[in-house]
């Protein structure tokens, strides 16, 4: 392949081992010891970095990175990364006397060259945020990432350097670097390079700088909330006994009660199982005032001021503006889809509703027994912090499925390595772990990922939580793709795997629920999407707004080819050769997840979706609804609605539950300010389309998991990344234009 070099390796200390999880009891307790970056100063023009070593790895990549920087040191390398990389962009602007190849090379080819290198030394300064224990360097990588953030967006704001770029991009030979030119001058126009007005572009500048900065304060006031409730052990009767033991106690009375944080972890077990409506009702409203006062003004202004900066660029509103980078593309078309969806799941909705009132007016909990006095239904009618109670009740009883015993056959390190033995199965790459790359943590475990032989990336696992530690799942990009077009180096992608899963507990090693076995199949997927990637650009790498350099998949459709591939964690053939008991027992009269418990998880890939995707895209329509508007708002015959109006009437409208009074729950919700503003369609617009590509893997004539199968995944969408649009890849691998049919068929929806 073009990109590849002959005889391309990564020159590690020491030979890969065959992949196995090295058990938590023999991991080492030293830090990882301090390492030097090896990018050689020849292939990038950061002169504060060390020149790499004589026996320098022919590739770039992570593993030419250190993770090991103090804060000081972050901020140290955090100031010479912004100076070079701005030393290089005024070269760029200010070259004369070029034309034709020579003039694409010298401006979009170093432009390119500058974007890759600063991204992957990036990775080494901003991770200490999400991973690192030192409290003043996690404290120094988020102000890093800020300051990384800007740097990239005053890059594409600079006229001179658009104009530059713009002369060059007529130059460009063959599909991939076309796709570069219309990516990149997206940017630029994006951001209003492109306005001959100096006033004008000035201002949209300081309109933007303020949106960050709004952004970024609301989001760190959600993540330093430490709101909480205060209740009786008696108020959270129906909770299990281990579950209210482990609430911090509160000793000033002779009650026993427990503080009960409304983060997910403890907020989630008691909307389930608290029998009392009104414990529910009071969780329920403190953790929609969660930040309100502080987050509500803010969310005000940053809405107002998106608003005008979209306007001085030429957009008639700020959806219009995020929206054209993408593939919906337009607001009609994204508001459109969100309208369509919600009347397809509202008969399943209604249907659900009366299900769950039924059950309520049935006067019996979970067990099947009366109810105590205390926790008889005060009302007659579905409130919103019924459902997750409701729902909970009627999947245990027409279910019947127990966690805690299913749970037994997703052990961690034997679900990985079937994991990953169904990647290579299907996409063809081989994961070798290795001790040799660079780490933050001896939790950490790496890979080596090839295919053919060759080394196509790197693969982190971050499975366990720690104090500091981001603590969610996700996939964070470490390393780009991208060739070198000056000495014709490549860099291989890498990717980690941040989880926060349960560690063993005496004699039982960890293990996953189903649904956390699910999540680690969809992250997975992401990293997938991340190693196959083959391109020349880090603008056309994959990548996401967890990171501060740009590149990656339209927004729309960066979710697709994980939840497609995440669709398989139900299928009954993967569940057969994935669910393997903890004890490694076989033969007759061992433990096995027998055929009616496979059918009964395929079952839960229909339970409750109406109640569920309502909601979702009753929430992803007043997101566009919002950024569409100035205030005061209008939702139907509705006017002059404040921003918490407009989400009460939206979500009334289309879910049908009453929303509570005096609250604000978009005070607290991350994804306003994290990059999908006008953009959390997305989610719903990649899995209804990923569930026409999982169909189409399904029908494929070698299977569903043949090798065949997976190399049209890989060289139609995994691949490619953002070398082609997201629609030109659908279309190439379906072989005709996307429809939800398949998505409705997977929800139960007929029409």
């Amino acid at each position: 392949l073009p990109w590849q070099l002959p005889g391309s390796h990564t020159a590690h200390p020491e030979e890969p081992q065959p992949f196995k999880l090295q058990p938590q009891s023999t991991l080492s307790t030293k830090p990882p010891p301090k390492q030097r970056s090896s990018i050689s100063a020849a292939d990038r023009p950061f002169s504060a970095m060390a020149a790499a070593p004589p026996d320098s790895a022919k590739l770039l990549g992570v593993h030419c990175l250190s993770f090991s920087a103090d804060a000081d040191g972050i901020r140290s390398a955090t100031k010479a990364l912004i100076a070079d990389y701005q030393k290089q962009l005024d070269g760029i602007a200010a070259s004369t006397g070029t034309s034709g190849r020579d003039l694409f090379l010298s401006t979009i080819g170093q432009l390119a060259d500058a974007d890759g290198h600063a991204a992957l030394k990036s990775a080494e300064l901003t991770m200490p945020a999400l991973v690192g224990s030192d409290p003043a360097a996690r404290a120094a990588s988020s102000e890093a990432k800020k300051q990384l953030q800007q740097m990239w967006a005053q890059a594409y704001m600079r006229q001179d350097l658009y104009r530059q770029v713009a002369d060059a991009s007529k130059f460009a030979e063959g599909p991939e670097e076309q796709r570069l030119v219309e990516v990149m001058l997206g940017k630029f126009r994006f951001v209003g390079a492109h306005i001959e007005d100096d006033a004008v572009r000035k201002e949209v500048a300081r309109l933007d700088a303020r949106c960050a900065s709004l952004a970024f304060e609301i989001e760190q006031n959600i993540n330093e909330d430490c709101t909480s409730l205060v209740l009786t052990e008696e108020e959270l009767e129906g909770c299990s006994p281990d579950f209210i033991k482990s609430l911090p106690k509160e000793e000033d009375g002779e009650t026993p009660r427990r503080r009960c944080s409304v983060k997910a972890p403890v907020l989630v077990p008691i909307m389930k199982r608290a029998t009392r409506p009104e414990t529910r009702r009071k969780m329920m409203e403190v953790n929609q005032r969660q930040c309100m006062d502080k987050n509500g003004p803010l969310l005000a202004e940053l809405v107002e001021t998106r608003q005008k900066a979209a306007k001085l660029i030429g957009f008639p509103s700020h959806a219009d503006r995020m929206l054209k980078p993408k593939m919906a593309a337009d607001l009609k078309t994204a508001q459109d889809f969100c309208e369509q969806m919600l009347a397809k799941v509202s008969s399943l909705r209604d249907a659900e509703m009366q299900r769950l009132l039924n059950r309520k007016l049935s006067n019996s909990n979970a067990s099947g027994e009366p109810p105590s006095k205390k926790s008889k239904i005060s009302d007659e009618k579905l409130n919103a912090w019924d459902l997750s109670f409701y729902s909970d009740i009627l999947k245990r009883e027409e279910l019947s499925l127990d966690d805690e015993k299913l749970k037994e056959f997703f052990p961690l390190e034997g679900t990985i390595e079937r994991l990953l033995s169904i990647y290579t199965e299907l996409l063809g790459l081989h994961f070798v772990k290795t001790t040799s790359l660079p780490t933050w943590h001896e939790d950490v475990i790496t890979f080596e990922v090839k295919r053919d032989g060759n080394v196509m990336g790197h693969l982190y696992l971050d499975q366990f939580p720690r104090d500091g530690k981001f603590g969610h799942q996700m996939i964070v990009p470490l390393a780009p793709s991208f060739v070198n077009t000056a000495s014709g180096r490549r860099c291989v992608p890498a990717c980690a795997n941040i989880s926060n899963l349960p560690r063993g507990q005496g004699d039982k090693p960890a293990l996953l629920r189903f649904e956390e076995m699910r999540t680690l199949f969809h992250e997975l997927g992401h990293a997938m999407h991340c190693l196959c990637t083959t391109t020349r650009f880090s603008l056309l790498s994959w990548a996401w707004p967890m990171v501060p350099w740009p590149g990656g998949v339209e927004q729309d459709f960066l979710e697709l080819p994980s939840m497609a591939l995440e669709k398989y964690a139900s299928e009954p053939t993967l569940l057969a050769r994935v669910a393997k008991h903890y004890s490694g027992a076989e033969g007759p009269g061992a433990p096995r997840l027998g055929q009616e418990t496979i059918d009964k998880i395929k079952m839960l890939d229909k339970f409750m979706v109406g109640c569920g995707q309502s909601r979702y895209f009753s929430m992803a329509l007043f997101d566009l609804l919002l950024h569409s508007q100035e205030a005061p708002y209008k939702f139907g015959e509705h006017n002059n609605l404040s921003l918490e109006e407009l989400h009460r009437k939206c979500l009334e409208e289309h879910t049908k539950f009453e929303q509570l009074k005096d609250t604000h729950p978009c005070a607290s919700w991350y994804h306003l300010v994290i990059g999908y503003d006008a953009g959390y369609y997305g989610y719903g617009w990649s899995d209804v389309y990923a569930a026409d590509a999982f169909a189409t893997l399904l029908a494929h004539p070698k299977g569903s998991m043949s090798p065949e199968a997976g190399a049209k995944l890989r060289d139609e969408i995994l691949g490619p990344c953002a070398t082609r649009s997201g629609s030109e890849m659908l279309r190439r691998f379906l072989g005709r234009e996307p429809t939800p049919d398949a998505w409705c068929r997977r929800m139960g929806i007929t029409e």
